[in-house]
């Protein structure tokens, strides 16, 4: 208490963890009005990356009988994972619900079974149990317009160096209408409340139609064009950016017969595998510009002291059944189910079990809902 008031910034701006600044709060009404003040959380936060809480994982199961997303806390000491259940998007229940994306505290999620020109669509933020529903832009035509895809992208900053939230968040969806691809961005915040925006035909758009989603990465999704273009909506602007891979392969093969696609390495740094026979890939950005290959591994040789293993598993191109950042799993096409993680950090092996095809990263709500107390 002999602390005035900028020592005591200092040190709290050094407390390690989102939960424990929310716990220093409760200490006394001087740390929570000095840790609910705007310029301390934005400073908090160029200092500490965002506090994971946990990711889902999609239910698995067809068509007819999936179960809802499952939450794994990344620290089950400190979190609790039924404050994190999907149980609140009512009236249908969570086992109705599949996650399309997540980015921050929220997640995007599509009703099962509903219209399929434009599905009921909510954003949400488990941990605080509320949503939004997302409804059409006001000149979609059912029957004669289709949402091919639907992404969560960055709301404006504000003074707290909050980056997205539940009153500040836009969706970015792709829609075929009349026989072309176009864009059209949701925002929600401020004055404005529920609006369509930026209804444009983007450059890069039309080719979605006939383009390959790769996945999620860093902050950004990626889809491949034939004939080596890469295309990035960046998960910060909702702008497409695109780029020609280097012919160091045949892109284009890998597209269409084998498996293809991107994740994130431990860095956060997006990474391009490709699993052809026998053999993975990983390639990386040379000095955040040029695509190379990093990494590769024999599968045969790299497994084959894993129990249960069989020469033959690799006649045939391997499932992906799930990827998340530093590894993914695999399993032979053919003879299985016979699952194995690989570290995409050492390339190593070990035993897996299917637990999903993707790993929808969660975080806690950023800024704290903290109010200051005054004296």
């Amino acid at each position: 208490m002999d602390m005035n008031d900028d020592i005591l910034g200092l040190v709290l701006e050094r407390v390690g963890s989102h939960v424990s600044l929310i716990r220093a709060a409760a200490v006394c009404k001087r740390w929570r009005r000095a840790i609910a003040d705007a310029g301390f959380l934005r400073r908090y936060r160029s200092l500490h990356a965002p506090s994971v809480a946990g990711y889902y994982r999609d239910g698995g199961g067809d068509h007819r009988f999936r179960v809802a997303p499952v939450f794994v806390p990344s620290s089950p000491s400190m979190l609790d994972a039924r404050h994190f259940s999907l149980d609140f998007l009512l009236p249908y229940g969570a086992g109705s619900w599949d996650i399309i994306d997540s980015r921050g505290s929220l997640l995007l999620v599509h009703r099962r079974g509903s219209e399929p020109a434009f599905p009921d669509m909510v954003v949400c933020e488990p941990l605080t149990r509320r949503c939004v529903a997302i409804s059409p832009p006001a000149d979609f035509s059912v029957g004669r317009s289709l949402l091919m895809e639907s992404f969560l992208v960055d709301g404006y900053n504000n003074k707290a160096g909050g980056r997205i939230s539940v009153s500040n968040f836009r969706v970015r969806c792709v829609l075929y209408s009349g026989g072309h691809t176009h864009t059209a961005m949701f925002t929600m915040g401020g004055d404005t409340g529920l609006l369509w925006t930026e209804k444009t035909i983007d450059h890069s758009a039309p080719q979605f139609g006939l383009s390959h989603s790769l996945g999620h990465a860093g902050g950004s999704w990626y889809f491949y064009v034939k004939g080596r273009t890469l295309i990035v909506l960046d998960g910060s602007t909702g702008d497409f950016s695109s780029s020609v891979l280097p012919p160091l392969e045949d892109w284009d093969l890998y597209t269409w017969t084998y498996n293809f696609f991107v994740t994130s390495g431990r860095d956060g740094m997006p990474r391009i595998i490709t699993v052809i026979g026998d053999t993975m890939k990983l390639f990386a950005k040379l000095d955040g510009c040029e695509w190379v290959l990093e990494k590769s591994v024999l599968l045969p040789k790299a497994t084959q002291d894993l129990p249960g293993y069989q020469p033959w598993f690799f006649n045939l191109p391997q499932n992906v059944l799930m990827r998340g950042e530093g590894f993914v799993v695999l399993s032979p096409m053919y003879g299985g189910p016979w699952p194995f993680s690989i570290n995409l950090e050492t390339m190593e092996v070990a035993p897996a079990a299917y637990m999903g095809l993707m790993m929808y990263r969660c975080e806690l709500p950023w800024p704290p809902a903290l109010h200051a107390c005054l004296d």
